[in-house]
């Protein structure tokens, strides 16, 4: 679960109302009740409505029906209804709106990345990168695993990722053997994963032991060699392709002998397209 503290929805609301609602209050809009409905336009994996109940109910709604988020949605299927004061829902329906249009783009087409993985092999596993656009990282990171994706990394702390980066600063690959027995010393229970570009790197990783090998930008017919000469030096590795995955080229990846796909595709998705409907009603007594 990725939690969202009460400053971050009280951020969300601020960001679009800094000062009130200048249109509602002119109208006065306070004055009357309106019903709201949320709902898809189009098929999709709706993500990020537990947020906008959470949004809704800040500004004093009562949220009638909603669906969780990863549920996989139809044309015209409800996402998200509630009832109250018509210049409170006018208040958050944008912003609860293009939030639920974000978060579901993501998880529709992560899902689609993840159905069609699985159907080539059923343990393949379909890592987002923390290549999200900035300040995004929370809403991305759910709607990544509302869509059946998991988290390559959520930021620096929580793996061991060596890159050609850091070894130029410790002997390159050819040292790679002491860099790992250092590290191994220094934290046990994590795994290791290095990435490499060349077959020649990766053999290297192969021959050092380590966990998981992370190839970058290797051509298919080249990463189906590179995977199955590193499994015969180290049948326990685990092989990462990374570089330029997306649904297109997915499924010749895992035939190549990938374990795990790491992209960022999904988060480039276009937002789903979702239908509001504001309705004024009777007066909630």
């Amino acid at each position: 679960m990725i939690y969202f503290t009460e400053n971050d929805i009280d951020r969300i609301i601020e960001d679009d109302v800094p000062a009130g609602d200048m249109t509602s209050s002119l109208l006065e809009l306070d004055a009357f009740s309106a019903r709201i409905e949320v709902s898809a336009r189009d098929a999709m994996t709706v993500c990020g409505t537990e947020e906008a109940v959470r949004i809704y109910r800040k500004a004093g709604l009562t949220v009638l029906n909603w669906v969780a988020s990863g549920t996989n949605l139809n044309k015209s299927d409800l996402i998200l209804s509630a009832r109250g004061n018509a210049a409170a829902v006018h208040l958050i329906w944008r912003t609860g709106g293009v939030m639920i249009e974000f978060a579901s783009g993501i998880a529709t087409r992560t899902s689609q990345l993840v159905s069609m993985a699985k159907s080539v092999r059923p343990d393949v596993s379909v890592a987002g990168t923390r290549k999200h656009p900035p300040y995004l990282k929370k809403m991305a990171l759910k709607a990544l695993m509302a869509g059946g994706g998991i988290p390559h990394r959520t930021g620096l702390s929580d793996t061991i990722l060596i890159f050609r980066e850091h070894l130029i600063f410790t002997g390159g690959y050819e040292k790679l053997g002491s860099v790992i027995s250092k590290v191994r010393t220094r934290q046990k229970e994590r795994k290791i994963v290095v990435e490499a570009h060349t077959l020649a790197e990766a053999l290297l990783c192969a021959e050092t032991g380590v966990d998981v090998i992370q190839v970058d930008k290797m051509p298919m017919d080249q990463f189906a060699i590179c995977a199955n000469k590193c499994r015969q030096m180290n049948p326990r590795v685990v092989m990462l392709a990374a570089g330029g995955i997306n649904v297109n080229n997915a499924a010749d990846y895992i035939k190549a002998g990938a374990d795990v796909l790491v992209t960022s595709w999904m988060y480039y998705a276009p937002p789903a397209d979702i239908a509001v409907n504001i309705q004024p009603v009777a007066a909630i007594i």
